[in-house]
């Protein structure tokens, strides 16, 4: 009596199934990146959202005759959100987590001096922001007016470690106190 070799062995039929598990393993990882990367992208986009919002109403103040307001003076309603005395009340991450060097930015509590209102960082909410036109942000900022920083203080980071920082283009990185000669309608 002969057998018949219709069916599929055992072996057959675990090889494929561990060829499959591979495949779903390997398409995981490429859609969990690509989400990771549309994350990132759209947190970064919100950091030069908010940037562009800041330069507009630091021009403002400029139009208005706003600036060089002493700190000691009443505040101003141009600076929205909340006047931080002190670079300690920034929540920030250990340092040694981001994979690139931010010290400019972790060692601004050393140089944090300021005379003027525009010098203060300020942390600005969601609500604060929808104030000035800027919608749909689930993130409370961190931005300097007068230099244009912006940080991002609830997430902190991307999802490969980098910090959610634009650092100043106009001023050195350390200085809160330069004279402001800056015309911000020439920005890059």
């Amino acid at each position: 009596m002969m057998k018949s070799s219709r069916g599929i062995t055992l072996v057959a039929l675990t090889i494929t199934i561990i060829i499959l598990f591979i495949l779903i393993g390997i398409g995981m990882r490429v859609a969990f990146a690509s989400v990771n990367e549309v994350i990132d992208n759209q947190l970064t986009t919100e950091l030069g959202i908010v940037r562009q919002a800041i330069v507009e109403r630091y021009s403002l103040a400029q139009a208005v005759n706003q600036i060089k307001v002493p700190k000691e003076s009443e505040p101003v309603s141009f600076w929205l959100g909340e006047r931080i005395e002190q670079f300690s009340e920034i929540a920030l991450l250990d340092e040694a987590l981001i994979k690139e060097d931010v010290s400019a930015f972790y060692q601004k509590g050393e140089h944090y001096q300021c005379n003027y209102q525009e010098d203060f960082y300020y942390r600005l909410t969601p609500e604060n922001l929808s104030k000035m036109g800027v919608g749909d942000v689930k993130h409370t900022y961190i931005v300097n007016y007068k230099t244009a920083e912006v940080y991002n203080e609830t997430k902190k980071v991307t999802s490969d470690f980098r910090l959610l920082y634009l650092p100043s283009t106009k001023y050195p990185t350390n200085n809160t106190t330069t004279e402001d000669k800056v015309n911000f309608n020439d920005w890059d």
